[in-house]
């Protein structure tokens, strides 16, 4: 399992003096947050298209991951952030917007799913600001932020599972744009064409606690009503894990095994 990470952008709404991926929610940067997280869900190789303060992001992460450097990050969008990376992946993808906080059951989800899957929350997509999908049979139609109200379904994560080849897919669509001058584009735009052809499957994951960080009223929800309610789902499910190991250890299955 492969991860990217597109993290060039500045984050000039947030008004700080970091790129946006190292704001910090309870006491750590955001990327270490994902990092973990990824880590947690398997995946192993991890790559990160930097661009603003990218020596800051460098000194976090050490040698965990793979760096790519959008030097053009203050004249593109994370169309270009995506298709700088199309080179160094080759398997299944866990694809992330660097500013977007959730807990690791998100990720277990999507790799839960068969082949592609994208993560939305039925529960929003109402402003203006909102990354929209469009979902007909449990499958995306669109991606947009351009999508009518009677459209959308709700709002996308920002966290999405490319199987093989709707990432070879994706990666070829970027290029594409790119070509044509669009490098200005969301990533939106490629995943929406590859949803044309093949299947990306739409889990509704409102029940999650997540945010995404774009202002500064993003990040006092982040670190005041998220990541408590993270951190409790987390733990809870550390205490069932442990429990139903317990339990497995004790069942009359192993008892035989250990005499055996």
């Amino acid at each position: 399992m492969e991860a990217l990470i597109l993290a060039a952008g500045e984050g000039s709404r947030l008004g700080v003096d970091v790129p946006k991926c190292l704001v910090e929610v309870g006491g750590e940067p955001l990327l270490s947050h994902q990092l973990s997280a990824l880590q947690d869900a398997g995946a192993d190789d991890v790559t990160v298209v930097v661009g603003h303060g990218r020596e800051l992001v460098r000194d976090v992460v050490g040698d965990r991951v793979h760096l790519v450097v959008n030097e053009r990050y203050d004249q593109t969008n994370s169309l270009y952030s995506f298709w700088l990376a199309r080179h160094g992946i080759t398997e299944d993808l866990l694809l992330l917007n660097s500013d977007v906080l959730f807990p690791v059951e998100l990720l277990r989800r999507l790799l839960a799913a068969e082949g592609s899957a994208l993560a939305y929350d039925s529960s929003s997509g109402d402003d203006e600001e909102h990354m929209k999908v469009r979902v007909a049979w449990g499958r995306l139609q669109r991606m947009s932020k351009r999508l009518a109200q009677h459209e959308t379904a709700g709002e996308n994560v920002g966290v999405l599972r490319l199987a093989p080849a709707e990432a070879e897919v994706a990666f070829a669509a970027a290029d594409s744009l790119v070509r044509e001058g669009c490098d200005n584009e969301w990533v939106g735009a490629a995943i929406s064409d590859v949803a044309k052809q093949h299947l990306i499957r739409c889990l509704d994951v409102a029940d999650l606690p997540w945010v995404e960080i774009d202002f500064p009223e993003d990040l006092s929800t982040a670190r005041e009503l998220v990541w408590p309610e993270i951190t409790g789902l987390e733990a809870l499910d550390r205490r069932q894990r442990r429990l139903a190991a317990s339990r497995g250890a004790d069942s009359p299955f192993h008892v035989q095994e250990a005499i055996r």
